[in-house]
Protein backbone atom coordinates (compact mmCIF):
# COMPACT_ATOMS: atom_id res chain seq x y z
CA UNK A 1 0.00 0.00 0.00
CA UNK A 2 1.07 3.43 -0.63
CA UNK A 3 0.89 6.42 1.77
CA UNK A 4 -1.60 9.17 1.18
CA UNK A 5 0.26 11.85 1.98
CA UNK A 6 3.66 10.98 0.15
CA UNK A 7 3.43 8.02 -1.68
CA UNK A 8 5.95 5.76 0.13
CA UNK A 9 5.42 2.36 -0.31
CA UNK A 10 4.60 0.12 2.54
CA UNK A 11 3.64 -3.17 3.42
CA UNK A 12 -0.14 -4.34 3.93
CA UNK A 13 0.49 -4.76 7.72
CA UNK A 14 1.96 -1.14 8.09
CA UNK A 15 -0.49 1.47 9.94
CA UNK A 16 1.85 4.07 9.67
CA UNK A 17 3.88 5.93 7.18
CA UNK A 18 7.84 5.36 7.89
CA UNK A 19 8.48 8.72 5.90
CA UNK A 20 5.85 10.62 7.39
CA UNK A 21 4.09 9.41 10.11
CA UNK A 22 0.51 9.24 7.92
CA UNK A 23 -1.58 6.79 9.12
CA UNK A 24 -1.77 4.25 6.19
CA UNK A 25 -5.36 3.40 7.36
CA UNK A 26 -8.85 5.22 7.41
CA UNK A 27 -9.85 4.52 10.82
CA UNK A 28 -6.68 5.19 12.34
CA UNK A 29 -6.83 9.28 14.51
CA UNK A 30 -3.09 10.43 14.39
CA UNK A 31 -4.17 12.89 17.45
CA UNK A 32 -4.63 9.42 19.57
CA UNK A 33 -0.96 8.05 18.96
CA UNK A 34 1.56 10.84 20.59
CA UNK A 35 4.30 11.36 18.39
CA UNK A 36 7.21 10.28 21.12
CA UNK A 37 4.87 7.92 23.04
CA UNK A 38 2.09 6.46 20.77
CA UNK A 39 0.39 4.33 23.30
CA UNK A 40 -0.77 8.21 24.57
CA UNK A 41 -3.07 10.77 22.70
CA UNK A 42 -1.40 14.17 22.21
CA UNK A 43 -3.66 15.42 24.43
CA UNK A 44 -3.01 13.85 27.41
CA UNK A 45 -1.69 15.01 31.43
CA UNK A 46 1.29 12.31 31.31
CA UNK A 47 4.45 14.33 32.95
CA UNK A 48 7.12 11.64 32.31
CA UNK A 49 6.74 11.11 28.35
CA UNK A 50 5.76 14.80 28.27
CA UNK A 51 9.16 16.16 29.67
CA UNK A 52 11.45 12.83 29.26
CA UNK A 53 10.42 11.50 25.61
CA UNK A 54 12.83 9.11 24.75
CA UNK A 55 11.49 6.86 27.48
CA UNK A 56 10.65 3.71 26.56
CA UNK A 57 7.50 1.93 27.46
CA UNK A 58 9.18 -0.09 30.04
CA UNK A 59 11.11 3.03 32.20
CA UNK A 60 7.83 5.07 32.52
CA UNK A 61 6.75 3.51 36.07
CA UNK A 62 10.18 3.83 37.34
CA UNK A 63 10.68 7.49 37.05
CA UNK A 64 6.64 7.71 37.91
CA UNK A 65 7.40 5.73 40.95
CA UNK A 66 10.91 7.41 42.39
CA UNK A 67 8.44 11.02 42.04
CA UNK A 68 5.58 9.63 43.73
CA UNK A 69 7.48 8.51 46.28
CA UNK A 70 9.38 11.89 46.91
CA UNK A 71 5.86 13.31 46.94
CA UNK A 72 4.88 11.06 49.62
CA UNK A 73 7.75 11.67 51.47
CA UNK A 74 6.97 15.54 51.49
CA UNK A 75 3.31 15.23 52.68
CA UNK A 76 4.73 12.47 55.45
CA UNK A 77 7.12 15.25 56.67
CA UNK A 78 4.78 18.21 56.21
CA UNK A 79 2.57 16.19 58.23
CA UNK A 80 4.97 15.70 60.69
CA UNK A 81 6.14 19.28 60.77
CA UNK A 82 9.15 18.90 59.19
CA UNK A 83 9.01 21.50 57.40
CA UNK A 84 12.45 21.95 55.43
CA UNK A 85 12.59 17.97 54.60
CA UNK A 86 9.35 18.48 53.29
CA UNK A 87 10.82 21.33 51.08
CA UNK A 88 13.63 19.58 49.78
CA UNK A 89 11.82 16.50 49.15
CA UNK A 90 9.39 18.24 47.09
CA UNK A 91 11.71 20.68 45.25
CA UNK A 92 14.67 17.64 44.19
CA UNK A 93 12.07 15.44 43.17
CA UNK A 94 11.61 16.65 39.40
CA UNK A 95 14.80 17.63 38.84
CA UNK A 96 16.84 14.59 40.45
CA UNK A 97 14.30 12.47 38.41
CA UNK A 98 15.58 14.48 34.82
CA UNK A 99 19.00 13.85 35.81
CA UNK A 100 18.92 9.99 36.24
CA UNK A 101 16.93 10.08 33.44
CA UNK A 102 19.79 11.58 31.13
CA UNK A 103 22.18 9.54 32.51
CA UNK A 104 20.25 5.91 32.03
CA UNK A 105 19.42 6.82 28.32
CA UNK A 106 22.92 7.89 28.18
CA UNK A 107 22.05 11.39 26.18
CA UNK A 108 24.24 13.63 24.99
CA UNK A 109 27.02 10.80 25.40
CA UNK A 110 29.63 13.14 23.94
CA UNK A 111 29.46 16.13 26.38
CA UNK A 112 26.98 15.50 28.93
CA UNK A 113 28.88 17.08 32.47
CA UNK A 114 29.32 19.91 29.75
CA UNK A 115 25.16 20.00 28.69
CA UNK A 116 23.77 18.87 32.44
CA UNK A 117 26.41 21.81 34.16
CA UNK A 118 25.17 24.31 31.36
CA UNK A 119 21.13 22.99 32.22
CA UNK A 120 21.07 22.57 35.29
CA UNK A 121 23.61 24.76 36.99
CA UNK A 122 23.18 27.87 35.45
CA UNK A 123 19.69 28.12 35.69
CA UNK A 124 20.25 27.08 39.50
CA UNK A 125 21.89 30.16 39.89
CA UNK A 126 20.02 32.23 37.82
CA UNK A 127 16.82 30.98 39.87
CA UNK A 128 18.64 32.33 43.24
CA UNK A 129 18.92 35.82 41.42
CA UNK A 130 15.30 35.77 40.92
CA UNK A 131 14.14 34.81 44.23
CA UNK A 132 16.38 37.93 45.38
CA UNK A 133 14.60 40.13 42.97
CA UNK A 134 11.34 38.82 44.73
CA UNK A 135 12.95 40.03 47.79
CA UNK A 136 13.68 43.19 46.65
CA UNK A 137 10.34 43.74 45.58
CA UNK A 138 8.90 42.24 48.94
CA UNK A 139 10.85 44.56 51.54
CA UNK A 140 8.19 47.31 51.30
CA UNK A 141 5.82 45.01 52.25
CA UNK A 142 5.12 45.41 56.28
CA UNK A 143 4.84 41.77 58.05
CA UNK A 144 1.67 40.15 58.08
CA UNK A 145 0.17 43.09 55.90
CA UNK A 146 -1.04 40.26 53.85
CA UNK A 147 -3.63 38.99 56.17
CA UNK A 148 -5.68 42.98 55.89
CA UNK A 149 -5.40 43.78 52.51
CA UNK A 150 -4.66 43.35 48.88
CA UNK A 151 -1.47 44.10 47.30
CA UNK A 152 -1.19 47.58 46.01
CA UNK A 153 -1.27 48.27 41.81
CA UNK A 154 2.56 48.84 42.30
CA UNK A 155 3.14 45.70 43.80
CA UNK A 156 0.32 43.54 41.55
CA UNK A 157 2.68 44.72 38.63
CA UNK A 158 6.14 44.45 39.93
CA UNK A 159 5.09 40.46 41.52
CA UNK A 160 2.54 39.84 38.89
CA UNK A 161 4.42 41.20 35.70
CA UNK A 162 7.88 42.52 35.98
CA UNK A 163 9.17 39.30 38.15
CA UNK A 164 7.23 36.79 35.85
CA UNK A 165 8.66 38.05 32.85
CA UNK A 166 12.49 38.42 34.50
CA UNK A 167 12.14 34.38 35.45
CA UNK A 168 11.15 33.52 31.67
CA UNK A 169 13.90 35.44 30.45
CA UNK A 170 16.18 33.44 32.88
CA UNK A 171 14.76 30.20 32.34
CA UNK A 172 15.28 30.45 28.18
CA UNK A 173 19.12 31.23 28.23
CA UNK A 174 20.33 27.88 29.29
CA UNK A 175 18.07 25.88 26.78
CA UNK A 176 18.67 28.75 23.93
CA UNK A 177 22.06 28.36 24.61
CA UNK A 178 22.71 24.88 24.61
CA UNK A 179 20.29 24.44 21.53
CA UNK A 180 21.77 26.37 19.12
CA UNK A 181 24.52 24.35 18.55
CA UNK A 182 23.73 21.84 15.93
CA UNK A 183 24.13 18.53 18.35
CA UNK A 184 21.46 19.63 20.45
CA UNK A 185 18.91 21.23 18.16
CA UNK A 186 16.07 18.89 17.95
CA UNK A 187 13.18 19.77 19.54
CA UNK A 188 13.07 16.12 21.54
CA UNK A 189 16.37 17.20 23.11
CA UNK A 190 14.60 20.82 23.78
CA UNK A 191 12.24 19.27 25.45
CA UNK A 192 14.83 17.58 28.09
CA UNK A 193 16.99 20.65 28.51
CA UNK A 194 13.64 22.74 28.97
CA UNK A 195 12.62 20.29 31.84
CA UNK A 196 16.18 20.63 33.61
CA UNK A 197 16.41 24.21 33.24
CA UNK A 198 12.96 25.02 34.59
CA UNK A 199 13.49 22.72 37.46
CA UNK A 200 16.49 24.08 38.40
CA UNK A 201 15.15 27.47 38.48
CA UNK A 202 12.92 26.55 40.36
CA UNK A 203 14.83 25.09 42.83
CA UNK A 204 16.73 27.53 42.84
CA UNK A 205 13.76 30.28 43.23
CA UNK A 206 12.24 28.33 46.19
CA UNK A 207 15.62 27.95 48.22
CA UNK A 208 15.58 32.02 48.44
CA UNK A 209 11.51 32.46 48.68
CA UNK A 210 11.43 29.22 51.35
CA UNK A 211 14.89 30.21 53.36
CA UNK A 212 12.60 30.56 56.66
CA UNK A 213 11.78 27.05 56.75
CA UNK A 214 15.38 25.77 57.29
CA UNK A 215 16.47 28.83 59.21
CA UNK A 216 13.11 28.51 61.44
CA UNK A 217 13.00 32.11 61.17
CA UNK A 218 9.71 34.30 60.08
CA UNK A 219 10.78 35.51 56.28
CA UNK A 220 9.33 38.48 54.95
CA UNK A 221 5.87 38.53 53.99
CA UNK A 222 3.65 39.73 50.89
CA UNK A 223 3.68 35.77 49.92
CA UNK A 224 1.45 33.18 50.38
CA UNK A 225 3.34 30.59 49.77
CA UNK A 226 5.99 32.34 52.67
CA UNK A 227 2.88 32.57 54.63
CA UNK A 228 3.14 28.97 55.34
CA UNK A 229 5.83 29.51 57.39
CA UNK A 230 5.15 32.78 59.06
CA UNK A 231 5.31 30.96 62.53
CA UNK A 232 6.30 28.89 64.50
CA UNK A 233 2.97 26.87 65.06
CA UNK A 234 1.85 25.98 61.33
CA UNK A 235 -1.25 23.91 59.50
CA UNK A 236 0.53 21.00 58.21
CA UNK A 237 -2.15 20.90 55.86
CA UNK A 238 -0.80 24.43 54.27
CA UNK A 239 2.61 23.20 54.35
CA UNK A 240 1.70 20.44 52.36
CA UNK A 241 0.12 22.52 49.61
CA UNK A 242 2.71 24.89 49.66
CA UNK A 243 5.87 22.06 49.10
CA UNK A 244 3.21 19.99 46.80
CA UNK A 245 2.93 23.75 45.03
CA UNK A 246 6.65 24.95 45.05
CA UNK A 247 8.36 21.69 45.13
CA UNK A 248 6.48 20.06 41.86
CA UNK A 249 3.67 21.94 40.75
CA UNK A 250 6.43 25.14 40.16
CA UNK A 251 9.01 23.49 38.13
CA UNK A 252 6.59 21.84 35.34
CA UNK A 253 5.21 25.41 35.31
CA UNK A 254 8.38 27.03 34.61
CA UNK A 255 9.67 23.69 32.19
CA UNK A 256 7.14 23.58 30.05
CA UNK A 257 6.71 27.78 29.79
CA UNK A 258 10.13 27.36 28.48
CA UNK A 259 10.19 24.45 26.17
CA UNK A 260 6.12 26.57 24.33
CA UNK A 261 9.17 28.71 23.39
CA UNK A 262 12.05 26.77 22.48
CA UNK A 263 10.46 23.53 20.73
CA UNK A 264 8.91 25.44 17.88
CA UNK A 265 11.79 27.76 17.56
CA UNK A 266 14.06 24.37 16.94
CA UNK A 267 11.57 22.82 14.66
CA UNK A 268 11.56 23.26 11.33
CA UNK A 269 8.87 25.68 9.70
CA UNK A 270 6.99 26.28 12.92
CA UNK A 271 6.21 29.45 14.19
CA UNK A 272 8.09 30.29 17.88
CA UNK A 273 6.19 33.61 18.59
CA UNK A 274 2.94 31.88 19.68
CA UNK A 275 4.76 29.38 22.06
CA UNK A 276 6.55 32.26 23.08
CA UNK A 277 3.29 33.76 24.21
CA UNK A 278 2.05 31.40 25.82
CA UNK A 279 5.02 30.87 27.99
CA UNK A 280 5.21 33.93 29.23
CA UNK A 281 0.93 33.89 29.76
CA UNK A 282 1.80 30.71 31.68
CA UNK A 283 4.19 32.53 34.08
CA UNK A 284 2.24 35.77 33.96
CA UNK A 285 -0.97 34.10 35.59
CA UNK A 286 0.82 31.55 38.22
CA UNK A 287 2.31 34.62 39.62
CA UNK A 288 -0.27 36.98 39.06
CA UNK A 289 -2.70 34.03 41.14
CA UNK A 290 -0.12 33.65 43.94
CA UNK A 291 0.05 37.81 44.37
CA UNK A 292 -3.32 38.14 44.27
CA UNK A 293 -4.87 35.21 46.37
CA UNK A 294 -1.58 36.43 49.43
CA UNK A 295 -4.41 38.14 51.50
CA UNK A 296 -6.71 34.85 51.68
CA UNK A 297 -3.87 33.29 54.07
CA UNK A 298 -4.60 29.51 54.44
CA UNK A 299 -7.44 29.52 51.51
CA UNK A 300 -5.31 31.75 49.37
CA UNK A 301 -2.47 28.89 49.58
CA UNK A 302 -5.23 25.92 48.51
CA UNK A 303 -6.46 28.40 45.89
CA UNK A 304 -2.95 28.79 44.75
CA UNK A 305 -1.78 25.15 44.65
CA UNK A 306 -5.12 24.54 42.27
CA UNK A 307 -4.54 27.67 39.93
CA UNK A 308 -0.61 26.04 39.88
CA UNK A 309 -2.24 22.49 39.08
CA UNK A 310 -4.44 24.06 36.19
CA UNK A 311 -1.44 25.83 34.40
CA UNK A 312 1.37 22.94 35.07
CA UNK A 313 -1.75 20.89 32.87
CA UNK A 314 -2.31 23.11 30.28
CA UNK A 315 1.81 23.51 29.94
CA UNK A 316 2.00 19.91 29.78
CA UNK A 317 -0.79 19.71 27.11
CA UNK A 318 1.35 22.44 24.89
CA UNK A 319 4.70 21.03 25.50
CA UNK A 320 3.44 17.92 24.01
CA UNK A 321 1.43 19.85 20.82
CA UNK A 322 4.78 21.50 20.14
CA UNK A 323 6.83 18.75 20.33
CA UNK A 324 4.01 16.46 18.06
CA UNK A 325 3.62 19.02 15.35
CA UNK A 326 7.43 19.85 15.46
CA UNK A 327 8.42 15.89 15.02
CA UNK A 328 5.70 15.67 12.01
CA UNK A 329 7.20 18.86 10.71
CA UNK A 330 10.21 17.52 10.71
CA UNK A 331 10.12 14.60 8.40
CA UNK A 332 7.66 16.57 5.74
CA UNK A 333 10.40 19.04 5.77
CA UNK A 334 12.99 16.05 5.15
CA UNK A 335 10.57 14.84 2.29
CA UNK A 336 10.60 18.04 1.10
CA UNK A 337 14.17 18.46 1.09
CA UNK A 338 14.33 21.44 3.20
CA UNK A 339 16.51 19.67 5.77
CA UNK A 340 17.81 16.29 6.06
CA UNK A 341 16.52 13.99 8.59
CA UNK A 342 18.05 14.48 11.94
CA UNK A 343 18.39 11.50 14.49
CA UNK A 344 17.61 8.75 11.87
CA UNK A 345 18.16 5.39 13.14
CA UNK A 346 20.95 3.09 12.53
CA UNK A 347 20.55 -0.12 10.57
CA UNK A 348 18.83 -3.06 12.66
CA UNK A 349 17.26 -1.05 15.07
CA UNK A 350 14.12 -1.63 16.97
CA UNK A 351 11.27 -0.02 18.21
CA UNK A 352 11.31 0.56 21.51
CA UNK A 353 7.59 0.55 22.43
CA UNK A 354 6.92 -2.02 19.75
CA UNK A 355 9.54 -4.15 18.76
CA UNK A 356 9.29 -3.99 15.54
CA UNK A 357 12.05 -3.31 13.13
CA UNK A 358 13.32 -0.02 12.04
CA UNK A 359 14.43 0.52 8.73
CA UNK A 360 17.32 3.09 8.31
CA UNK A 361 16.48 6.47 7.69
CA UNK A 362 12.79 5.68 8.92
CA UNK A 363 11.17 9.05 10.45
CA UNK A 364 8.66 6.58 12.28
CA UNK A 365 7.81 3.03 13.30
CA UNK A 366 5.53 1.82 10.89
CA UNK A 367 4.14 -0.34 13.07
CA UNK A 368 3.04 1.98 15.95
CA UNK A 369 4.15 5.78 14.47
CA UNK A 370 6.54 6.85 17.20
CA UNK A 371 9.18 9.45 15.69
CA UNK A 372 12.78 7.46 15.78
CA UNK A 373 14.10 10.53 17.16
CA UNK A 374 12.55 9.87 20.55
CA UNK A 375 13.39 6.60 20.59
CA UNK A 376 15.96 5.25 23.21
CA UNK A 377 18.57 3.31 21.29
CA UNK A 378 17.76 -0.75 21.82
CA UNK A 379 19.99 -2.21 18.43
CA UNK A 380 19.58 -5.91 18.03
CA UNK A 381 22.26 -8.55 19.13
CA UNK A 382 25.27 -8.71 17.03
CA UNK A 383 24.45 -10.46 14.06
CA UNK A 384 25.48 -13.82 13.40
CA UNK A 385 24.95 -16.52 11.10
CA UNK A 386 22.44 -18.20 14.07
CA UNK A 387 21.05 -14.78 14.22
CA UNK A 388 20.64 -12.88 10.85
CA UNK A 389 19.33 -9.42 10.40
CA UNK A 390 15.46 -8.80 11.14
CA UNK A 391 14.13 -7.92 7.81
CA UNK A 392 12.36 -4.57 7.92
Amino acid sequence: MDCPNCSAPHADAARFCARCGTPLHVGIDRSRHFAAHPEEPVRALALMSTLMPHLSGGRHHVYRGVVGLALMGALVAAAFGVLAVALVLAAIALPAVVLIYVHDHDLWRDEPITVIGAAFALPLLLGVGVGLLQDHFYLPVLLNAWRQRLPTPIQILELGVVVPVVAFVAVLIAPTLITARRAFRHPVDAVVICALSGAALSLGLSVVVQRGAFAQLVPSAGNPMRAAFGSLTIDPAQAAFTALTLGFLQPIIFATAAALAVVPLRGPGVNPAPGVAKGVLLLVLYELATTLLAPDAARGIVLTALVALVLAAAGLLGTREALHKSLMAEAQAALAGDVALDRAPDTHQICAHCGAAIGADAAFCQVCGTATAALARHPYPPITATNPAPSA
